[in-house]
Protein backbone atom coordinates (compact mmCIF):
# COMPACT_ATOMS: atom_id res chain seq x y z
CA UNK A 1 0.00 0.00 0.00
CA UNK A 2 1.22 3.35 -0.41
CA UNK A 3 1.85 6.19 2.36
CA UNK A 4 -1.33 8.15 3.10
CA UNK A 5 -1.39 11.57 2.98
CA UNK A 6 -2.53 13.54 6.34
CA UNK A 7 -6.20 14.72 5.86
CA UNK A 8 -6.06 18.60 6.18
CA UNK A 9 -7.83 18.17 10.04
CA UNK A 10 -4.32 15.66 10.51
CA UNK A 11 -2.21 18.37 9.33
CA UNK A 12 -3.25 20.72 11.49
CA UNK A 13 -3.05 18.64 14.51
CA UNK A 14 0.19 17.63 13.65
CA UNK A 15 1.23 21.49 13.58
CA UNK A 16 0.06 22.26 16.81
CA UNK A 17 1.48 19.24 18.76
CA UNK A 18 4.31 20.63 18.34
CA UNK A 19 3.92 23.13 21.34
CA UNK A 20 3.75 20.13 23.34
CA UNK A 21 6.60 18.70 21.39
CA UNK A 22 9.10 21.42 21.93
CA UNK A 23 7.69 22.18 25.74
CA UNK A 24 9.09 18.73 26.67
CA UNK A 25 12.28 19.01 24.78
CA UNK A 26 12.88 22.21 26.86
CA UNK A 27 12.00 19.86 29.79
CA UNK A 28 14.13 17.59 28.81
CA UNK A 29 16.96 19.69 28.86
CA UNK A 30 15.85 21.60 32.15
CA UNK A 31 15.91 18.49 33.64
CA UNK A 32 19.05 17.12 32.67
CA UNK A 33 18.28 13.97 30.91
CA UNK A 34 21.14 13.85 28.34
CA UNK A 35 23.41 13.78 31.12
CA UNK A 36 22.22 11.14 32.96
CA UNK A 37 22.05 9.10 30.09
CA UNK A 38 25.67 9.91 28.71
CA UNK A 39 27.28 6.57 30.03
CA UNK A 40 24.62 4.12 28.07
CA UNK A 41 21.05 3.14 28.36
CA UNK A 42 18.91 3.75 31.43
CA UNK A 43 15.36 2.98 32.21
CA UNK A 44 12.94 5.92 33.57
CA UNK A 45 12.86 5.32 36.93
CA UNK A 46 16.71 5.11 37.00
CA UNK A 47 16.92 8.83 36.07
CA UNK A 48 13.63 9.92 37.96
CA UNK A 49 15.21 11.31 40.69
CA UNK A 50 13.19 14.09 41.74
CA UNK A 51 10.41 13.49 39.18
CA UNK A 52 7.49 10.67 38.49
CA UNK A 53 9.00 8.07 37.34
CA UNK A 54 5.82 7.19 35.09
CA UNK A 55 5.38 10.65 33.91
CA UNK A 56 8.93 10.98 32.86
CA UNK A 57 8.51 7.16 31.20
CA UNK A 58 5.94 8.58 29.09
CA UNK A 59 7.24 11.89 27.82
CA UNK A 60 10.69 10.32 27.17
CA UNK A 61 8.66 8.14 24.81
CA UNK A 62 6.89 10.74 23.09
CA UNK A 63 10.24 12.31 22.35
CA UNK A 64 11.79 9.43 21.02
CA UNK A 65 8.88 8.76 18.61
CA UNK A 66 9.53 12.43 17.38
CA UNK A 67 13.17 11.79 17.06
CA UNK A 68 14.56 13.07 20.52
CA UNK A 69 16.27 10.29 22.65
CA UNK A 70 15.89 6.16 21.21
CA UNK A 71 14.43 3.97 22.94
CA UNK A 72 15.01 -0.25 22.75
CA UNK A 73 12.57 -2.83 23.16
CA UNK A 74 13.18 -3.40 26.81
CA UNK A 75 11.88 0.01 27.84
CA UNK A 76 15.49 2.09 28.21
CA UNK A 77 16.28 5.17 26.95
CA UNK A 78 19.61 6.46 25.56
CA UNK A 79 20.88 9.38 23.54
CA UNK A 80 20.88 9.90 20.04
CA UNK A 81 22.07 12.96 17.43
CA UNK A 82 19.82 15.07 18.53
CA UNK A 83 19.68 14.40 22.29
CA UNK A 84 22.97 14.67 22.23
CA UNK A 85 22.85 18.07 21.88
CA UNK A 86 20.80 19.02 25.10
CA UNK A 87 23.77 18.50 26.78
CA UNK A 88 25.38 21.49 28.02
CA UNK A 89 29.11 19.94 27.68
CA UNK A 90 29.38 19.07 23.98
CA UNK A 91 30.07 20.82 20.88
CA UNK A 92 26.91 22.63 19.26
CA UNK A 93 25.29 22.05 22.65
CA UNK A 94 21.74 23.78 22.35
CA UNK A 95 21.32 22.83 26.33
CA UNK A 96 20.40 26.71 27.32
CA UNK A 97 18.80 27.95 23.97
CA UNK A 98 16.22 24.72 24.50
CA UNK A 99 15.78 24.74 28.84
CA UNK A 100 12.52 26.05 29.98
CA UNK A 101 13.88 29.50 31.43
CA UNK A 102 14.34 30.76 27.84
CA UNK A 103 11.71 29.06 26.12
CA UNK A 104 9.18 31.27 28.92
CA UNK A 105 10.39 34.25 27.72
CA UNK A 106 10.07 33.21 23.78
CA UNK A 107 6.13 32.39 25.22
CA UNK A 108 5.27 35.00 27.07
CA UNK A 109 6.01 36.55 23.87
CA UNK A 110 4.40 34.51 21.52
CA UNK A 111 1.30 34.97 23.61
CA UNK A 112 0.85 38.88 22.72
CA UNK A 113 1.51 37.88 19.07
CA UNK A 114 -2.30 38.18 18.45
CA UNK A 115 -1.84 41.85 18.99
CA UNK A 116 1.01 42.46 17.21
CA UNK A 117 -1.18 40.74 13.62
CA UNK A 118 -3.94 43.69 14.82
CA UNK A 119 -1.41 46.61 15.32
CA UNK A 120 1.94 45.26 13.79
CA UNK A 121 3.74 46.10 17.05
CA UNK A 122 6.34 43.97 18.22
CA UNK A 123 5.00 40.87 20.56
CA UNK A 124 8.28 41.05 22.75
CA UNK A 125 8.12 44.78 23.38
CA UNK A 126 4.35 43.97 24.46
CA UNK A 127 5.25 41.08 26.72
CA UNK A 128 8.22 42.76 28.32
CA UNK A 129 7.83 46.09 28.31
CA UNK A 130 10.99 47.18 26.64
CA UNK A 131 12.65 46.31 23.35
CA UNK A 132 14.18 42.98 22.55
CA UNK A 133 17.97 44.68 22.49
CA UNK A 134 17.31 46.50 25.84
CA UNK A 135 16.34 43.98 27.68
CA UNK A 136 19.40 41.57 26.58
CA UNK A 137 21.41 44.53 27.57
CA UNK A 138 19.92 44.88 31.07
CA UNK A 139 20.17 41.16 31.25
CA UNK A 140 23.93 40.07 31.01
CA UNK A 141 23.24 36.63 32.03
CA UNK A 142 20.11 36.27 29.37
CA UNK A 143 22.41 38.22 26.99
CA UNK A 144 25.17 35.60 27.07
CA UNK A 145 22.85 33.11 26.34
CA UNK A 146 22.07 34.74 23.12
CA UNK A 147 24.88 35.49 22.04
CA UNK A 148 26.09 31.93 22.67
CA UNK A 149 22.56 30.89 20.25
CA UNK A 150 24.15 32.93 18.01
CA UNK A 151 27.34 31.75 17.72
CA UNK A 152 26.55 28.32 17.52
CA UNK A 153 24.28 29.21 14.34
CA UNK A 154 26.79 31.90 12.57
CA UNK A 155 29.60 29.18 12.71
CA UNK A 156 28.50 26.57 9.90
CA UNK A 157 27.06 30.49 8.07
CA UNK A 158 30.33 32.05 8.19
CA UNK A 159 31.92 28.82 5.80
CA UNK A 160 29.70 29.28 3.75
CA UNK A 161 29.27 32.83 2.85
CA UNK A 162 33.24 33.06 2.32
CA UNK A 163 32.98 30.25 0.35
CA UNK A 164 29.97 32.07 -1.85
CA UNK A 165 31.68 35.55 -1.98
CA UNK A 166 34.99 36.53 -4.27
CA UNK A 167 36.77 38.27 -1.26
CA UNK A 168 40.20 37.90 -3.38
CA UNK A 169 39.49 41.01 -5.19
CA UNK A 170 39.77 43.07 -1.60
CA UNK A 171 42.56 44.45 0.28
CA UNK A 172 40.11 45.28 3.34
CA UNK A 173 37.04 44.19 4.53
CA UNK A 174 34.58 45.98 7.24
CA UNK A 175 32.29 43.88 9.38
CA UNK A 176 30.09 46.00 10.44
CA UNK A 177 27.99 45.05 13.97
CA UNK A 178 30.71 42.04 13.35
CA UNK A 179 30.11 41.24 17.64
CA UNK A 180 32.96 39.10 18.52
CA UNK A 181 34.38 38.11 15.29
CA UNK A 182 33.51 35.02 14.30
CA UNK A 183 32.92 35.86 10.98
CA UNK A 184 36.04 37.92 10.52
CA UNK A 185 37.78 35.35 11.55
CA UNK A 186 36.54 33.16 9.01
CA UNK A 187 37.72 35.64 5.99
CA UNK A 188 40.59 36.11 7.26
CA UNK A 189 41.55 32.72 7.28
CA UNK A 190 40.43 31.76 4.18
CA UNK A 191 42.30 35.41 2.53
CA UNK A 192 45.77 35.47 4.52
CA UNK A 193 46.08 38.77 2.11
CA UNK A 194 43.18 40.50 3.85
CA UNK A 195 43.42 43.06 6.41
CA UNK A 196 39.99 43.60 8.08
CA UNK A 197 38.32 46.08 10.31
CA UNK A 198 36.08 44.95 12.95
CA UNK A 199 33.55 47.60 13.82
CA UNK A 200 30.69 47.01 16.63
CA UNK A 201 29.81 49.03 19.69
CA UNK A 202 32.20 49.74 22.56
CA UNK A 203 30.48 47.03 24.98
CA UNK A 204 30.62 44.26 22.25
CA UNK A 205 34.59 44.44 21.37
CA UNK A 206 35.58 44.86 25.10
CA UNK A 207 34.05 41.04 25.83
CA UNK A 208 36.18 38.13 24.78
CA UNK A 209 36.83 38.09 20.55
CA UNK A 210 37.40 35.41 18.44
CA UNK A 211 39.90 37.43 16.21
CA UNK A 212 41.96 37.22 18.95
CA UNK A 213 41.85 34.42 20.05
CA UNK A 214 42.71 32.62 16.77
CA UNK A 215 45.57 35.09 17.03
CA UNK A 216 44.62 37.27 13.67
CA UNK A 217 44.59 40.65 15.77
CA UNK A 218 47.60 41.72 14.01
CA UNK A 219 45.47 41.65 10.78
CA UNK A 220 42.45 43.32 12.20
CA UNK A 221 41.80 46.87 13.76
CA UNK A 222 38.80 47.03 16.41
CA UNK A 223 36.59 50.48 15.54
CA UNK A 224 33.88 51.21 18.26
CA UNK A 225 31.17 53.45 16.86
CA UNK A 226 27.51 53.49 15.76
CA UNK A 227 26.61 52.40 12.48
CA UNK A 228 23.70 54.72 12.37
CA UNK A 229 25.78 57.68 12.05
CA UNK A 230 28.98 56.51 10.54
CA UNK A 231 31.06 53.67 10.01
CA UNK A 232 35.34 53.59 9.50
CA UNK A 233 36.69 54.65 5.78
CA UNK A 234 39.40 52.42 3.96
CA UNK A 235 37.02 49.73 3.62
CA UNK A 236 36.81 47.78 0.03
CA UNK A 237 34.23 45.52 0.95
CA UNK A 238 31.84 46.54 3.89
CA UNK A 239 29.83 43.61 5.24
CA UNK A 240 26.60 43.92 7.30
CA UNK A 241 25.92 39.98 8.32
CA UNK A 242 22.26 39.28 9.68
CA UNK A 243 22.04 43.08 10.53
CA UNK A 244 19.71 44.88 8.11
CA UNK A 245 17.02 42.22 8.90
CA UNK A 246 16.74 43.29 12.96
CA UNK A 247 15.71 46.52 11.71
CA UNK A 248 12.83 48.54 9.83
CA UNK A 249 13.15 49.88 6.13
CA UNK A 250 14.10 53.08 7.37
CA UNK A 251 16.56 52.55 10.01
CA UNK A 252 18.03 49.67 7.84
CA UNK A 253 18.73 52.67 4.48
CA UNK A 254 20.29 54.67 7.57
CA UNK A 255 22.42 51.74 8.36
CA UNK A 256 23.56 51.37 4.46
CA UNK A 257 23.70 55.03 4.09
CA UNK A 258 26.49 54.77 6.57
CA UNK A 259 28.10 52.35 4.95
CA UNK A 260 27.92 53.83 1.36
CA UNK A 261 29.42 56.98 2.61
CA UNK A 262 32.33 55.16 4.27
CA UNK A 263 32.92 52.95 0.83
CA UNK A 264 32.86 55.10 -1.62
CA UNK A 265 32.60 55.55 -5.41
CA UNK A 266 34.81 52.15 -5.54
CA UNK A 267 33.63 50.63 -2.53
CA UNK A 268 30.95 47.59 -2.33
CA UNK A 269 28.35 47.13 0.36
CA UNK A 270 27.20 43.76 0.93
CA UNK A 271 24.18 42.32 3.51
CA UNK A 272 24.31 39.07 4.07
CA UNK A 273 20.82 38.28 4.64
CA UNK A 274 17.96 35.58 3.93
CA UNK A 275 16.48 36.63 0.68
CA UNK A 276 12.86 35.45 1.00
CA UNK A 277 11.51 33.49 -1.71
CA UNK A 278 8.14 35.46 -3.12
CA UNK A 279 4.14 34.25 -2.79
CA UNK A 280 4.16 30.97 -1.37
CA UNK A 281 7.04 28.85 -2.39
CA UNK A 282 7.70 27.11 0.42
CA UNK A 283 10.68 28.66 2.58
CA UNK A 284 12.29 27.91 5.76
CA UNK A 285 13.39 31.67 6.01
CA UNK A 286 9.63 32.84 6.13
CA UNK A 287 9.58 30.98 9.87
CA UNK A 288 12.26 33.63 10.14
CA UNK A 289 10.67 36.60 9.40
CA UNK A 290 7.89 35.65 11.90
CA UNK A 291 10.17 35.42 14.88
CA UNK A 292 11.17 38.98 13.55
CA UNK A 293 7.80 40.01 13.36
CA UNK A 294 7.60 39.05 17.22
CA UNK A 295 10.46 40.59 18.13
CA UNK A 296 11.59 43.45 16.73
CA UNK A 297 10.82 45.76 13.92
CA UNK A 298 12.75 44.27 11.26
CA UNK A 299 12.01 41.72 8.74
CA UNK A 300 13.25 39.26 6.26
CA UNK A 301 13.05 40.85 2.71
CA UNK A 302 12.74 39.84 -0.81
CA UNK A 303 14.66 40.14 -3.29
CA UNK A 304 12.18 43.50 -4.75
CA UNK A 305 12.17 44.85 -1.04
CA UNK A 306 16.05 44.41 -0.87
CA UNK A 307 16.12 46.76 -4.13
CA UNK A 308 13.74 49.53 -2.62
CA UNK A 309 15.61 49.70 0.73
CA UNK A 310 19.50 49.81 -1.20
CA UNK A 311 17.54 52.52 -3.63
CA UNK A 312 16.61 54.67 -0.35
CA UNK A 313 20.17 54.21 0.68
CA UNK A 314 21.62 55.71 -2.62
CA UNK A 315 22.47 52.16 -3.29
CA UNK A 316 21.55 50.11 -6.30
CA UNK A 317 21.96 46.35 -6.10
CA UNK A 318 24.54 44.58 -8.55
CA UNK A 319 24.06 40.83 -7.68
CA UNK A 320 22.76 38.26 -5.35
CA UNK A 321 24.59 35.44 -4.83
CA UNK A 322 23.31 32.65 -2.87
CA UNK A 323 25.02 30.24 -0.51
CA UNK A 324 25.66 26.52 -0.48
CA UNK A 325 23.32 24.55 2.07
CA UNK A 326 22.70 23.83 4.64
CA UNK A 327 22.88 27.66 4.51
CA UNK A 328 19.58 29.76 3.83
CA UNK A 329 21.48 33.19 3.66
CA UNK A 330 22.50 34.87 0.48
CA UNK A 331 24.64 37.98 -0.49
CA UNK A 332 23.26 41.15 -1.60
CA UNK A 333 25.88 43.30 -2.86
CA UNK A 334 25.41 47.00 -3.85
CA UNK A 335 27.87 49.92 -5.05
CA UNK A 336 26.90 53.58 -5.06
CA UNK A 337 23.97 54.54 -7.81
CA UNK A 338 25.53 55.84 -11.08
Amino acid sequence: MGVMTPSPAQTLMTISGHVLLARCIGIAAEFGIAEKLADGPKCAPEIAAGVNANALYRMLRYLAANGVFAEDDAGRFSNNPASALLRPDVPGSMHAWLRTAWQDRTWDTYRKLPETIRTGAPAFELAHGEAFFDYLAARPEVSALFDAAMARQSGPENDAVVKAYPFGEAGVVVDVGGGRGGFMTAILNAHPHLRGILFDQAHVLAQPNQVRDAGLAARCEFVTGDFFTAVPKGGDVYLLKRILHDWSDADAARILKACAAAAGPSGKVVTIDAVLKPGGAPDPNKALDMGMLALLHGRERTAAEFDTVFAAAGLQVARILSTPAPSTLSLVEGRLRD
